[in-house]
């Protein structure tokens, strides 16, 4: 088997290329600010250059994807990935019109272009990288997270982590003092964030898609950990070995029995509607081309749209422009189901979850959630994580 790429030109291939300020800078076309309305009167707003018709939106500073704008007097296009539309029309100084969800009802949210460029500031050093928060979700409910934040090229950069996962990028700035303001938008996650600080005290405000709301408070902590992800999930006392008879994504049943694999294999709980089940996907694609056969990976995707055949569309059209070469199949596709009914689990506390199995066949560990590269865990899991399969591929070898 050939020698594995180290992790920094992992990292470079999947989500560096060019940097969205380079694109930027070396593209042409109109430039414009686009502002997504949320229901309590908040917005969100980043970058977008039209060229021909191509709108390219730039999630802050560490992402860009594109959209392909359909039509004459009203314009249409479908973001990548996620089951998600928007329309427009023309106005004066630029367009307006809606964002909406095609797997949800009445999600739909006003957009406004207008011609400009936000201007990311290089931002002062005055915080802590991690702050130890409680999320106050409301009817008393209190949870655990973490606001990490850096920089990127002077700017502002940062992510809130869950116990089961992240917020993805989030790019911004410092508004006044010690206040300060990080926005998100990657076709589906839709955030807004507001915090101040005081000395190691961090408070804030995050609006979230159409109607979420909570407000947080915290104390700088570098140290501070989340729930360990390989404690949170575990197999039913019945367990004896996994087994599956599923479709995948061009009809065809897919039969699984653990007992008679022979190489190791990553069982990933998905859905495309999940933004974080996105970035996993990618490093899972990763793993499973670097080994060149050496290792199997399946994806079982819960879906709630209702059929079959709308589920599957949604996920061909996640494999198609996530570009993924590992086998996907179809787990659930009505809300009425029984997602716990597949694997033999206790219960699916979140997505992504990965089963991680020897070649003979056993569990070698099960992890909840997925921190992705906007945290400052990625980097790590993606090591150890390829240690692992190393090591698993060579005792089948052995």
């Amino acid at each position: 088997m050939k020698n594995f790429i180290i992790i920094g030109a992992i990292l470079m291939a999947l989500f560096s290329c060019t940097s969205p300020e380079t694109e930027m800078a070396e593209a042409t076309g109109e430039e414009f600010i686009v502002s997504i309305i949320q229901n309590d009167s908040t917005s969100v707003s980043l970058n977008v250059r039209l060229v021909d018709n191509t709108l390219t939106f730039y999630n802050g500073v560490q992402e860009s994807f594109e959209v392909i704008l359909t039509g004459e007097d009203t314009l249409r296009g479908t973001f990548p990935v996620f089951a998600s539309d928007l329309w427009l029309i023309s106005t004066e100084d630029g367009f307006e019109g809606e964002y909406y969800r095609t797997d949800a009802k009445n999600y739909q949210l006003p957009l406004e272009f207008k011609p400009g460029n936000i201007n990311y500031n290089q931002s002062p050093s005055n915080f802590s990288n991690q702050y130890a928060i409680t999320q106050y979700l409301g009817e008393g409910i209190e949870k655990p997270a973490l606001l990490q934040l850096d920089k990127k090229d002077g700017v502002l950069i940062g992510t809130i982590a869950t116990s089961t996962g992240d917020s993805r990028f989030l790019s911004g700035k410092q508004l006044e003092n010690a206040q300060y303001l990080l926005q998100g938008f990657d076709g589906r996650f839709i955030y807004r964030v507001e915090f101040s600080t005081e000395g190691d005290s961090v408070f804030g405000h995050v609006w979230a898609g159409m109607t979420g709301y909570y407000s947080f408070s915290g104390v700088a902590d570098d140290h501070a950990a989340l729930e360990d992800p390989e404690e949170m999930s575990k197999l039913r006392e019945d367990y004896t070995h996994i087994e599956w008879h599923l479709p995948d994504l061009n009809g065809d049943t897919v039969h699984f029995d653990s007992r008679t694999i022979t190489k190791p294999t990553i069982l990933a709980i998905q859905g495309s509607w999940c933004p974080n089940c996105m970035d996993e996907g990618r490093a899972l694609d990763q793993y499973y081309r670097e080994f060149e056969g050496a290792i199997d990976v399946y994806a079982l995707s819960y879906e709630y749209s209702g059929t079959l055949e709308r589920a599957t569309a949604a996920v061909q059209k996640m494999e198609r422009d996530l570009n993924t070469s590992f086998p996907m199949v179809i787990a659930t596709y009505d809300p009425k189901q029984d997602r716990n009914a597949v694997l033999p689990l206790e219960q699916i506390r979140s997505y992504p979850t990965t089963i991680m199995l020897d070649h003979q066949g056993n569990v070698v560990k099960i992890y909840t959630g997925f921190y992705g590269p906007s945290t400052k865990e990625y980097v790590a899991y993606v090591k150890e994580t390829r240690e692992e399969l190393e090591e698993l591929v060579a005792k089948a070898n052995g």
